[in-house]
C-alpha cells in the first residue's frame, strides 16, 4: 500500500490516500488507498463511480439537491505529471438537471495540486449548516466559513481566496468554485477551476450549492513519483516526435477547439438554427480567422501540457466589452452562435464570460436559448413572457441579455434556468418538438446525421446526450487511430452499419483512456493503445495488458450505465429527440437519418441488455458487479 505524508512524495503515480469530508458533522477522515482497489479501478471515474455506489446502495432513491447526494472528486494516476494530455480529473454525483447519473471530466490545474497536497480524491457527503469552503494545505484540511465569499462570481472568489490564503501556504493554491448559478440551484450550474476550466455538464455546481459548499482551495508541496522513471523518460522522447508530427495537435494549438468550425461545416457536423440546418452563409464570421482578428488574447494551457489548446479572449469596446479572460471553446461558439444564427463573435465571448463567472454550462445554456428562440418564433412565448426581450434569430443583444437573466434567475430566465426539457413542460404546446435532449441533457454540437454512430452514442450514454462519454466521436470523426484494436482502426461503411460494435469497443477503451487513466481526448489523440498503456504502466508499476484494460473498461462502463438505470432510466430513454432525427432536404447531410432501431437492437444484443434497457443479472455478475446486479434485479 502506498503511503503519503503531506509535502512528501507519492508512489507509483498515486498520492496514496483519499479524503472523506462530512459537511454535516464536520468530520474529516484520510483513508489510505488500497492498491488492490487501485489496480482494479485505475483511477478517475473508476474510483469515483465505485465509491459512489458503495455510499448510496442502501438508499439509492434521493433528490439530487438533498444532503443524501454524495459528491466525488477524483484524479487519475497520470494527473500531475508534466506530460501532454494528462492534466484531467473527474467529478461525479446524481445530476440535478437529469435526475440520472452525472459526471464531468475537467482539465486545468486543480487535479494536479490536489495530488501535490497528498490526495487522490475527495469524497464529500452531507450538507453544511452555513456557507462553507474546504481548505486543503498538505496535511491541514479544514471546513471554513464562506460567508465573506457567498454571492461572489467565480472570477472574484478565485482571486480573493488565492490572495486571502497566500500567507498560510508555501506554494500558490488552486481554487475550484461555484458562482451564483450554483448557489441559486440553477439546474445546469457548473464548477470552475482557474476561471475557465469547467466541470460543465449535468449541473453538478447546483449540488455544491445545495450543500452550502462554495469552493475548495488546495495547495501542496508534494511531488509525483513514478515507478519506472527511465522507461517513462524514453517514452517521453518517443512521444515528442509523435506530437511534433501530429496535424491535429498543430491545429488545436494554433486555433484551439474553434478549429472545428472550419472542419465541421464541410461534413455537416455543426448544428445550425437549433439543428434545423447544416449550412449558413455567416459561418466564417465566428470561425478561427475572425476569432484571431477580433477577440484572441493569447494562448493558455492545462498543467504540464505543451499543446496549449486553450485561448484567452478580450473585447475592448462596444456593447459586449469584456476584460481579458478565458475565451469560448468550439461547443460554446456553436451553441451561442450557429444554434442561434448569431454571427457576433464578440457577443459569444461575452456570453461565455457570463457563464464562466456565474458558473453555468455553456452547452445547456446556449441550447436552451436556441430552443426558446424557436418557441418565440412559433408564438409559444412572447415579449410579455420575456420582459420585452425579442428572442429572435441572430439577435446578439437579446441572447446576452437572456444569459444574464438566467444567471440571475430573473423572470423568464428562471424558467430557462431549469434546462430546456423542464422549460418545455412549463411553456406547453408543442415546445417539446424543439428539444435536443436525451435523458434530459442537451446534445453537444455534433450532428448524428453526419455520423450515425454519434446518434447511438448519445442515446445510450449514461449521463444523456454526450460526445465524450466514450471515444466514438474521436473514432468515427477520424481524430484517433488505434491500430491495436480493429474496430478503432477500420474504415467504416456509410450509414449505420457496424456502429453498435464501434460504440461497444469505444466505450470499453474509452473508460480506460479518458475516464480512469485519465488522458485528455484532445491532447491524447496522437497516442496509440501501446503508448497509452505503457505510460500508465511506467507510472504505476502495474503490468496492464490491452486485454486487461479493456476488461476493466467494460466493468466500469456497466457500472456507470447501471447507475443511471438505478436512478430510473429505461429502454424508452435510449432514444434521440425528434429534432435530431428530422431528415434535412439540403446540405452535406441531405437525406441522412441514423437507423436507431437497427443500432439499438445490435447494441442491446452485444451488451446483453434486456427489453427494459437493463444489463442482465448474468452480464453484471460476469464483469464483477454482483451488488449492482442485485440492486437492479432484486
Amino acid at each position: 500500500m502506498s503511503e503519503y505524508a503531506g509535502g512528501g512524495y507519492a508512489k507509483g503515480g498515486y498520492a496514496g490516500q483519499i479524503l472523506y469530508v462530512d459537511l454535516t458533522s464536520g468530520q474529516i477522515e484520510k483513508k489510505p488507498l488500497d492498491m488492490d482497489f487501485a489496480r482494479k479501478h485505475i483511477g478517475g471515474m473508476g474510483f469515483g463511480t465505485r465509491i459512489y455506489l458503495d455510499l448510496i446502495k442502501n438508499n439509492p432513491q434521493f433528490d439530487p439537491l438533498s444532503a443524501e447526494n454524495p459528491f466525488i472528486v477524483m484524479t487519475g494516476p497520470l494527473t500531475g505529471l508534466k506530460m501532454n494530455g494528462v492534466a484531467r480529473w473527474t467529478v461525479c454525483a446524481k445530476s440535478p438537471l437529469t435526475g440520472y447519473w452525472g459526471d464531468s471530466n475537467v482539465g486545468g490545474f486543480f487535479g494536479a495540486y490536489l495530488k501535490f497536497a497528498g490526495y487522490d480524491g475527495i469524497v464529500i457527503t452531507g450538507k453544511a449548516a452555513a456557507p462553507s469552503y474546504l481548505f486543503i494545505n498538505n496535511d491541514t484540511v479544514e471546513i471554513r466559513s464562506a460567508a465573506p465569499y457567498w454571492g461572489m462570481d467565480v472570477y472574484t472568489v478565485t482571486d480573493r481566496l488565492k490572495a486571502d490564503l497566500k500567507p498560510e501556504t508555501q506554494k500558490a493554491g488552486q481554487v475550484l468554485a461555484i458562482g451564483p448559478a450554483g448557489e441559486n440551484g440553477i439546474r445546469f450550474a457548473s464548477l470552475i477551476n482557474n476561471k475557465g476550466h469547467a466541470a460543465g455538464r449535468t449541473g453538478l455546481g447546483a449540488v455544491w450549492g445545495s450543500k452550502n459548499l462554495k469552493a475548495i482551495f488546495v495547495s501542496g508541496t508534494g511531488k509525483i513519483n513514478v515507478a519506472c522513471p527511465e522507461k517513462l523518460d524514453a517514452l517521453r522522447a518517443e512521444l515528442k516526435e509523435v506530437y511534433e508530427e501530429s496535424i491535429g495537435i498543430s491545429a488545436i494549438h494554433a486555433a484551439g477547439t474553434a478549429t472545428h468550425m472550419d472542419v465541421g461545416i464541410i461534413s455537416g457536423d455543426i448544428p445550425i438554427k437549433n439543428w434545423q440546418q447544416t449550412e449558413w452563409d455567416d459561418i466564417d464570421d465566428i470561425g478561427p480567422a475572425e476569432i484571431e482578428e477580433k477577440i484572441f488574447a493569447g494562448h493558455k494551457t492545462c498543467y504540464g501540457c505543451s499543446v496549449a489548446c486553450k485561448k484567452n479572449a478580450e473585447v475592448k469596446d462596444g456593447p459586449f466589452k469584456m476584460e481579458k479572460g478565458p475565451g469560448p471553446e468550439y461547443e460554446t461558439i456553436a451553441t451561442f452562435g450557429t444554434m442561434c444564427l448569431n454571427s457576433s463573435i464578440e457577443s459569444i465571448a461575452k456570453a461565455n464570460e457570463i457563464c464562466n463567472r456565474c458558473g453555468m454550462d455553456t452547452i445547456t445554456c446556449g441550447s436552451t436559448i436556441a430552443f426558446a428562440i424557436e418557441c418565440f418564433e412559433n408564438g409559444l412565448i412572447s415579449e410579455k413572457d420575456t420582459e420585452g426581450i425579442a428572442l429572435t434569430w441572430g439577435n446578439a443583444e437579446a441572447i446576452v441579455q437572456m444569459v444574464e437573466k438566467i444567471a440571475k434567475q430573473e423572470g423568464f430566465g428562471a424558467i430557462l434556468g431549469l434546462g430546456s426539457q423542464k422549460a418545455a413542460e412549463k411553456i406547453g404546446g408543442n415546445a417539446a418538438d424543439f428539444l435536443t435532449t436525451v435523458k434530459g441533457l442537451e446534445a453537444p454540437m455534433h450532428d448524428p446525421r453526419s455520423a450515425h454512430g454519434y446518434g447511438l452514442a448519445y442515446a445510450i450514454s449514461p449521463r444523456g446526450a454526450c460526445h465524450e462519454a466514450s471515444l466514438t466521436f474521436e473514432a468515427e470523426g477520424g481524430m484517433i487511430y488505434i491500430p491495436e484494436i480493429p474496430e478503432l482502426s477500420a474504415d467504416l461503411p456509410e450509414g449505420s452499419d457496424e456502429r453498435a460494435q464501434l460504440n461497444v469497443v469505444a466505450q470499453d477503451y474509452g473508460m480506460f483512456f479518458s475516464n480512469c487513466a485519465i488522458f485528455c481526448n484532445l491532447g491524447g489523440m496522437p497516442l496509440n493503445a501501446t503508448q497509452a498503456i505503457n505510460m500508465v504502466n511506467f507510472v504505476t508499476g502495474f503490468d496492464y495488458s490491452l486485454d486487461e484494460i479493456l476488461s476493466i473498461g467494460r466493468r466500469i462502463w456497466y457500472l456507470k450505465r447501471g447507475m443511471t438505470n438505478l436512478f430510473g432510466a429505461r429502454a424508452q430513454d435510449d432514444r434521440l429527440p425528434k429534432r435530431l432525427m428530422t431528415v434535412l432536404d439540403e446540405g452535406p447531410t441531405q437525406g441522412s437519418q441514423p437507423d436507431m432501431d437497427k443500432m439499438l437492437s445490435e447494441f442491446y444484443a452485444l451488451r446483453d441488455f434486456d427489453v427494459r434497457g437493463l444489463p442482465t443479472r448474468q452480464v453484471l455478475e460476469s464483469v464483477g458487479l454482483p451488488e449492482l446486479a442485485a440492486l437492479l434485479h432484486g
